[in-house]
């Protein structure tokens, strides 16, 4: 763009009362620089040179994703990875993948990695004209979850920036039209192993990203009947009760200690009814004696 400047007394013997040059072409989509429209210009030194910056309301992109009812790509970021999983309209896996992250890079390859895993899900949602479901961001709260989850998640923590992810993918996908959505990540990583990691056999990141796609699109997670009744959960209370009550069930019950523990569970309600009966067997029994 080319453009006409006024200089000050001071320097206008040496250079003229007008100075013309050309800043930047401002031609990619990702700069949106308006044709009309007010725009505020900054002008500063750094490194021995003139810099200009130019602040505006950013020229609306045209939408390429959907409405999220037709489809969207659900993400699940997990120390060394993100999985990713895109569901369709009916809430069915019909897509997967994982885009692997590593830590402790220098800030620059650091960045440089953060930015390109952006364009892989930009990508991703362009081609299938869809939007992109995300755990909100709450980092105070993400980083105290994490720090409870082992020491995996303590260095991703300290290994690279978390938020950074988030704020570089909202940047990237406002600039190409593609819509991202935060829903709250409650459970989600137990929805994906206890639902889909066996159904799919899938890891858990990409389990639960269809957790959180699901959640995107308000779709229903909630657990058998049976599986409830035995948990003795208030059917009138919102399903995270009933999750909540299966996730203590699952840290007592001593047969779910690892991850890996979830692929060899074909029935959730059978296994909830066995350790249940075994425990009020065990109940009746110590009563029994302390009766006696």
């Amino acid at each position: 763009m080319r453009s006409q400047f006024f200089l000050t007394y001071s320097v206008s013997p040496k250079y003229g009362k007008y100075v013309e040059s050309t800043i930047g072409s401002f031609s990619r989509q990702i700069d949106r620089l308006p044709a009309t429209g007010a725009k505020t210009w900054h002008f500063y030194r750094q490194a021995q040179r003139w810099v200009v910056a130019v602040q505006f309301t950013p020229a609306p992109v045209p939408k390429v994703s959907r409405p999220i009812e037709y489809g969207c790509i659900g993400i699940d970021m997990n120390p060394g990875s993100i999985g990713w999983a895109y569901v369709d309209g009916a809430g069915n896996l019909k897509d997967k993948g994982s885009i692997p992250l590593q830590m402790g890079l220098p800030t620059g390859k650091q960045s440089a990695q953060i930015v390109d895993a952006c364009l892989q899900l930009a990508m991703l949602a362009d081609t299938r004209a869809c939007g992109i479901v995300c755990e909100s961001l709450d980092f105070a709260t993400k980083k105290t979850q994490l720090r409870e989850r082992g020491s995996k998640y303590a260095r991703m923590l300290s290994g690279w920036a978390y938020s950074r992810f988030y704020q570089l993918l909202e940047s990237i996908l406002s600039n190409r039209g593609i819509c991202l959505f935060t829903r709250n990540p409650a459970y989600t990583s137990l929805i994906g192993k206890v639902k889909y990691a066996r159904m799919y056999g899938l890891s858990s990141d990409i389990a639960a990203a269809i957790a959180i796609a699901r959640r995107g699109m308000n779709k229903s997670e909630r657990l058998p009947r049976s599986v409830s009744a035995y948990l003795g959960v208030n059917p009138r209370k919102h399903v995270w009760s009933a999750l909540n009550q299966l996730n203590k069930f699952i840290g007592q019950c001593g047969v779910v200690n690892r991850r890996h523990d979830y692929y060899s569970i074909s029935n959730w309600a059978e296994l909830v009814k066995v350790v249940v009966e075994s425990q009020d067997r065990a109940s009746s029994k110590r009563w029994r004696v302390n009766s006696d």
